[in-house]
């Protein structure tokens, strides 16, 4: 009798393990952050995205001013990690893209992601 008790005791342990372990990799999910775009150029972009995420319009010289909800990175960053910029300057016009390198970010660093 006392194997059969213990069978259950050693499937709730190692459930509990199982369980333990599938959270501890929680760290690895993506997180949403908020976008800001800056254009430097002479003129206005129409519309821009980070990773098919959709930011806002911004004139030529501005920037900075609106936030948007919301691109997905990872908690920790990846060295080699890079994002998908895309961008048009009027509503008429050819998307231009560019994937760029993402500098290194501590986990309490994230807040926005500018572009």
């Amino acid at each position: 009798m006392p194997y059969t008790v213990a069978r259950p005791r050693a499937w709730i342990a190692g459930l509990l393990a199982a369980l333990s372990l599938a959270m501890s990799g929680c760290g690895d999910e993506p997180v949403a952050v908020s976008m800001v775009g800056y254009n430097h150029t002479d003129v206005g972009i129409y519309a821009f995205e980070i990773n098919g995420h959709g930011g806002p319009n911004i004139g030529a010289h501005r920037g900075g001013g609106n936030r948007t909800c919301c691109v997905m990175v990872p908690l920790v960053h990846e060295p080699g990690m890079t994002v998908k910029v895309r961008w048009v300057n009027r509503i008429d016009d050819v998307p231009q893209v560019r994937f760029v390198s993402v500098p290194p970010y501590r986990p309490d660093e994230l807040g926005r992601f500018a572009v």
